[in-house]
């Protein structure tokens, strides 16, 4: 995953230096850059609080949390908007996955406050500092993020069974598969956390580092999620405007047709960058 976060530089770059810049009115651009650096500020503190001498270990871990809170909150804001792009605007799917995003803030925020830690007496090696304990109802962060995860899960396999069916572009399919392919990632290591957070106090040695490894993944899912939501974007405004999928060496489609026509209108995601602004 460390990989994967060095090969979307060149994708991220390709933002930081895009011509259009109506692109940085959108803000799940904003929030992709958010996602991106957020994971670090999540990252960094952990390493500092656990290998040096420091007198500043409630600095760290907080700092920590914030990242681990920013983490949660862009990507799933990521995730809302994709889901809003394959339901064409339901006001009523938009009004629950953002009801379950809210529930999943408000969880991750109160177990967040409740980290903290003390400045130890100085050690041969390693830190000094030392956690205190946790609140007993801190797995409920995870809770929160696999009840958001399989709400976005659901929605996307009611609405991805029929356009998996109807659409006839491998591209088009591809783009759906992995959109899925994503969620479900993010789902299942968020139950995979949560299922070690939830273990009796003797395994309380080992929980700890599976939150590293859920950050790592949440920050990897949440990018390529805005990345398919970008081809996705790119793939209607191509259909709209009948560009085929390809052209080969004598300047004829190599399908011999073009893009069908989109199955749902983007409203309020991407059109931003097409038309001025969301609608």
């Amino acid at each position: 995953m460390r990989f994967d976060s060095f090969a979307q530089l060149p994708n991220e770059i390709a933002l930081y230096t895009a011509k259009d810049k109506k692109i940085w009115r959108a803000p799940a651009t904003w929030f992709f850059v958010i996602l991106r650096y957020s994971g670090i500020l999540a990252s960094l503190p952990s390493l500092f609080f656990t290998s040096i001498q420091s007198q500043y270990c409630q600095v760290a871990v907080v700092t920590s949390q914030v990242g681990v809170v920013l983490v949660v909150a862009s990507s799933g804001i990521i995730f809302c908007y994709r889901v809003f792009a394959i339901w064409n605007g339901v006001r009523i799917v938009q009004a629950a996955v953002v009801f379950m995003f809210l529930v999943m803030m408000g969880c991750w925020i109160a177990v967040a406050t409740q980290y903290a830690a003390i400045t130890g007496a100085p050690t041969p090696f390693g830190s000094n500092c030392q956690m205190l304990p946790i609140v007993s109802w801190a797995p409920i962060s995870y809770a929160s993020s696999v009840a958001f995860d399989t709400t976005v899960l659901v929605f996307t396999l009611a609405k991805l069974h029929g356009n998996l069916k109807t659409t006839k572009s491998k591209v088009g399919k591809q783009i759906y598969t992995d959109n899925l392919i994503y969620f479900l990632l993010t789902a299942i290591t968020n139950i995979t956390v949560l299922t070690i957070q939830a273990l009796p106090p003797s395994f309380n040695m080992i929980k700890p580092t599976a939150v590293p490894f859920s950050t790592l993944m949440t920050v990897t899912m949440g990018s390529r999620v805005f990345l398919n939501l970008k081809l996705f974007d790119q793939r209607q405004q191509s259909a709209a405007a009948g560009i085929p999928l390809s052209i080969n060496s004598n300047g004829t489609n190599s399908h011999s047709r073009s893009l069908p026509p989109p199955h749902m209108e983007v409203k309020g995601v991407y059109n931003g960058y097409h038309h001025g602004g969301y609608n």
